[in-house]
């Protein structure tokens, strides 16, 4: 490709950037890559009623999050009746993880920080190396199936690694893995800024056969176009260099170059028959066109606090160039929403540049507004655009607790952002403290849920509750 020229410069820029930048001594502390807002400690029932597909319901949940040192866990325990029938709500505790769906996450350490993190449960946000492959990833779209998957980063004597994601630990199938060993080849030099360069391969497949969120074939039981007709894989390399890591500012410097397979299975080419005999001349020449895409990028990574943590941003800007069938960080949030839609976008998608940023900023740790964009150059149905928004005000006004997400995928119009359907995900909490442990609020959730036909559907769900949250800020010491 005409951009691998940046590989051959990128050592160059590593060198001029010792001279540049100043580095981190001995006696120098280095940035803190957790944002004191993260740390949450609070117990929390809330008793309520909620409407879920069309059906009523009034129960209890149990939600406690704690962090203490190292160590992190959150709980989500459902108690919810039926209106109508009076009928107990299982479907939380059925199919596949079961009853340790219960545990919303489980973790150890910070990514990128510590020698060892791991996180088990939900691991929305996850990210593979510098994110080529995967990035912004969530394997729990639907709030009452949230999978349990896990999130691992080990480094051993800040000179080689290994990162693992496994999407859904169901042992009726083979999940999405991405594993990206790496290595810190000049970490035993000691030399400034050059011994933080890091280089790794990461390696991502999908060989899941446990069915799709939205099947087009009611009695469908596979994903047509993975498990055991085929899969999706992907190949990246990446390395980046951080320039400066002092106290109150990290710069990283950073590249990758990645390849998406050819899906070859014989589900997706039937369907790519089907539709060219049917479909448009357009569609059948880049259906039979159809193979490997690739794609690079370089990227900046820049985090900055002001006395201390009255003013904190993290912010990201990376510039991106693909061919034809490639769409880069590909296992995103939209790819559980429906596998065999996103594989099959991959046919269509067309050679562009792109931009993807992310900016957060957090003020007197009062309030967090953060967000990201994966924006095409010439945005269209084959290569839509990504947002995901975060607000988080609780510590904003005294006794209101405001927080919420929002993500949406397949944008292809500015209207698209305001549009709630099947490729969105909302969650927004208000609540007022009516004593310092006393609560009253509302939840909305735009999410995955099963309807009575058993179908998963996206609906909302609007939760009015009463109940206790207690903060232990104490722990955050």
């Amino acid at each position: 490709m005409k951009h691998n020229h940046f590989f051959l410069l990128l050592p160059c820029l590593m060198l001029v950037s010792q001279a540049v930048f100043p580095s981190t001594t001995e006696n120098e502390e280095e940035f803190e890559l957790t944002d004191p807002m993260e740390q949450v400690n609070t117990i929390g029932a809330y008793f309520g009623y909620t409407n879920i597909a069309g059906q009523d319901y009034i129960g209890l949940r149990v939600q406690p999050e704690l962090n203490i040192g190292k160590f992190g866990v959150g709980l989500d325990i459902p108690v919810l009746f039926n209106m109508a029938t009076g009928a107990f709500k299982a479907d939380e505790y059925k199919d596949g993880v079961a009853w340790l769906r219960l545990i919303r996450f489980l973790s150890w350490g910070v990514k990128k920080r510590d020698d060892l993190y791991i996180k088990v449960g939900d691991i929305s946000g996850a990210y593979l190396g510098y994110g080529m492959l995967i990035n912004n990833y969530s394997n729990s779209i639907s709030y009452e199936k949230r999978k349990i998957g896990a999130e691992v980063d080990y480094c051993w004597n800040d000179f080689v690694g290994i990162e693992v994601i496994y999407s859904d630990f169901d042992v009726s199938s083979f999940n999405m893995l991405g594993i990206r060993p790496y290595v810190r080849p000049l970490s035993f030099t000691g030399i400034p800024v050059l011994k933080t360069w890091d280089v790794g391969i990461s390696m991502v497949t999908d060989r899941d056969n446990t069915g799709p969120m939205v099947a087009t074939d009611p009695n469908s039981v596979t994903n047509y176009f993975l498990g055991t007709g085929g899969a999706m894989n992907g190949f990246a390399v990446d390395m980046g260099i951080t320039l400066l890591n002092i106290r109150p500012a990290r710069l990283v410097l950073y590249g990758s170059g990645a390849m998406l397979a050819k899906n070859k299975s014989t589900g997706l080419q039937t369907a790519l028959n089907d539709s060219i005999q049917s479909g448009t001349q357009v569609f059948a020449d880049k259906a039979q066109a159809y193979g490997d895409g690739y794609g690079i990028s370089v990227g900046l990574d820049f985090r900055f606090k002001i006395l201390g943590n009255v003013l904190r941003v993290d912010s990201r800007i990376e510039r991106m160039w693909y061919t034809d069938n490639f769409i880069p960080q590909f296992f995103d949030y939209n790819y559980e929403v429906n596998k065999d839609a996103r594989i099959l976008s991959l046919v269509t998608a067309e050679q562009k540049a792109g931009i993807y940023g992310d900016l957060g900023f957090s003020v007197l740790q009062k309030i967090r507004v953060s967000g990201g964009l994966m924006m095409p150059d010439r945005l269209d149905e084959t290569n839509p655009a990504l947002l995901r928004l975060e607000l988080d005000a609780s510590k904003l006004i005294s006794k209101v607790i405001l927080k919420g997400s929002y993500i949406k995928g397949g944008l292809t119009t500015f209207d698209d952002v305001f549009m709630l359907d099947g490729r969105s995900q909302m969650y927004v909490r208000a609540a007022y403290k009516i004593l310092p442990f006393l609560v009253a609020g509302v939840d909305y959730r735009w999410s995955w849920a099963t309807n009575s036909q058993g179908k998963f559907i996206p609906t909302s769900y609007w939760t009015p509750y009463i109940g206790f949250n207690i903060d232990l800020p104490f722990l955050n010491q």
